[in-house]
């Protein structure tokens, strides 16, 4: 009886050592993911002529460069389990949920847009980059289920109401911060200042779902990565 609790033991510790390599594998990757994508972003907008074009609500460099996000990960799990649905997430599930969270706060930001200077203007940043975090950070997590790249469970409902949150509040802070930092309300932003508001807004947030979606696919019994 002993010898069987000893096995059971030894391989629940094997699979939950298979479980944190796997979370880290993903992660590193998917953070390298995000300083590509940022610094392709910059380099997007400095060569632009016109980097007000950026703020385009459903296209633009910030929309159609977000699958390098994943493209490392993807290339370092190429023999793993799951790579044609990880592929498809990555290159064509997650910019999409990135055109609809940029074009919802887009339209909130043009909704309570002020013609003149607002004391109240930072409240407002703090709701557009608030719209746009939750709406990405919904539609991510629930692709991500739907696509059987995580399991819906009590553990993973309560990892990804975590992240919906954290990613509602970084999407606020990054856009009324980086607004604010840049000086964005004064209408003369050159394209060094376009660059530091829009990474403001982005790579502090794809950091985050960074670790939330290694940590939920770390949760799936059929992942690898």
């Amino acid at each position: 009886m002993r010898r069987g609790v000893n096995r059971t033991e030894k391989l629940a510790a094997a699979q939950a050592r298979r479980r944190n390599v796997r979370f880290r594998h993903a992660f590193i990757w998917l953070l390298i993911g995000a300083v590509i994508y940022a610094v392709a972003l910059a380099i997007a907008i400095l060569l632009h002529p016109d980097p007000k074009a950026v703020l385009a609500p459903v296209i633009g460099p910030s929309l159609y460069l977000t699958p390098l996000f994943g493209m490392p990960y993807l290339f370092a799990s190429v023999r793993q389990r799951g790579w044609v649905r990880r592929t498809f997430y990555f290159g064509a599930v997650l910019p999409f949920a990135h055109v609809v969270a940029n074009y919802l706060a887009w339209r909130h930001a043009s909704i309570s847009f002020a013609l003149e200077p607002d004391p109240r203007a930072y409240v407002e940043d703090l709701g557009t980059g608030a719209v746009g975090g939750f709406a990405g950070g919904t539609l991510a997590f629930a692709l991500l289920v739907a696509l059987r790249l995580a399991p819906l469970n009590p553990g993973s409902r309560a990892v990804i109401l975590l992240g919906i949150a954290a990613l509602t509040a970084l999407g606020a802070l990054g856009m009324a911060q980086g607004l604010l930092l840049t000086g964005a309300h004064g209408y003369q932003l050159k394209s060094a200042g376009f660059v530091f508001w829009l990474e403001c807004v982005h790579l502090p947030w794809q950091v985050c779902l960074a670790f939330f979606l290694a940590w939920l696919m770390r949760l799936g019994r059929r992942l690898a990565g």
